[in-house]
């Protein structure tokens, strides 16, 4: 299909050149990009501070709005402190140019997002990749290299499979003077409770334990932050060049970020909602004997042979008015696959409709 031409959308539809369609695709997973107090909260702010602080925050580019989402995101996700980045990709390579002083070696699960790759390599940690959620694999490199200064890279939930880390393994594996970094870009509004995210999920609270996220995935915001003990977050201000040397998050979004945290503190029934529907839609998948992973997460993916069904497929279900999408996603167990998403707004009557035209375009 290619890149998707879509003209308008909300929490389970988009509309495609001119027709509209029961959506299960993308990283919007509480439907917050479109919820009503963050969109108010968005159109408020722009007439307040405008589109852009248009200079680095370290300069003139600082606002009151920025230092509240911090406070704010920091405390929702169990953290001392936090600091914002223009977008996810960039947070790890914020956090990496910090860790070399400290540092050697990058012990890294081999499906991790690139951008965690390209963030240590850059900064120039040597990085070593381990069997994708095997923790004693990583505990094993860990022992042969902890006299170098060793620092573990995760993602929290994997984007493109749904599958979770170990994280408190991984975190047992660490000495004593090791840091555990987890990327929980898609973790953030769907594990733990309320969904606070991967490292909540586990218990785990250490300050050994940096996370890096996106504010523009379950939050339905844009923007990164980094999360960590004060001490951290504070080199990352002092000494990272990728935060000093760009323009922050829109302060509007930043804004409209800070009422979709408080939309999750007030409406916890978003995350019981996305839960059930994860459930149903999973119980529905593993019924067509699809090979469905995780446990609890909204991203389901699966490959079909040959590679040519997958475009029939997508293709009837895209006549019956549904989008479940095929993409190509680097680091995965195949070249392309359906990585079909469900959200919190969709109906359970959505999710039978998708799941009997996906049994029937399967099926001819």
């Amino acid at each position: 299909m290619g890149r998707i031409p879509i003209q308008a959308s909300s929490a389970t539809s988009v509309t495609i050149e001119g027709r509209e369609l029961l959506a299960f695709g993308g990283c919007n997973y509480v439907g917050l990009a479109h919820h009503p107090d963050v969109r108010m909260a968005l159109r408020e702010s722009v007439e307040v501070l405008g589109l852009s602080t248009t200079a680095s925050r370290e300069t003139t580019g600082n606002t009151t709005t920025h230092e509240a989402l911090e406070r704010e995101l920091a405390a929702f996700m169990g953290f001392e402190s936090a600091i914002l980045t223009p977008e996810g990709y960039t947070a790890n390579m914020a956090l990496a140019q910090t860790l070399t002083e400290e540092f050697a070696v990058a012990i890294v699960d081999a499906r991790s997002h690139r951008s965690v790759t390209h963030a240590l390599t850059a900064a120039g940690l040597s990085v070593i990749l381990f069997e994708h959620l095997n923790a004693s694999k990583a505990a094993e490199l860990v022992a042969q290299h902890s006299d170098r200064g060793v620092v573990i890279y995760t993602d929290g939930v994997f984007a493109a499979d749904g599958s979770v880390a170990p994280v408190d393994r991984l975190l047992s594996a660490l000495p004593s003077h090791g840091l555990l970094v987890v990327d929980d870009c898609h973790g953030l509004c769907v594990m733990g409770p309320g969904g606070r995210g991967t490292c909540r999920h586990f218990g785990v609270s250490d300050d050994r334990v940096c996370v890096t996220t996106t504010l523009g995935k379950g939050l339905g915001c844009y923007g990164g932050a980094i999360l960590g003990p004060k001490s951290r977050i504070q080199r990352v201000q002092q000494e990272s060049g990728v935060y000093r040397g760009t323009t922050p998050v829109p302060p509007p979004i930043a804004l409209a970020a800070r009422a979709a945290l408080r939309v999750l503190e007030r409406e916890p029934s978003l995350i019981d909602r996305l839960r059930a529907n994860t459930d149903q839609m999973r119980a529905g998948l593993i019924a067509l004997g699809l090979p469905i992973l995780g446990d609890r997460v909204p991203i389901f993916t699966f490959a079909l042979e040959p590679e040519s069904r997958m475009d029939v497929v997508q293709s009837r279900l895209f006549d019956e008015g549904l989008l479940a999408p095929v993409i190509e996603y680097p680091g995965t167990a195949h070249s392309r696959f359906f990585r079909i998403t469900v959200t919190a707004h969709h109906s359970h009557a959505q999710i039978d409709r998708l799941l009997a035209a996906l049994r029937g375009a399967m099926n001819p």
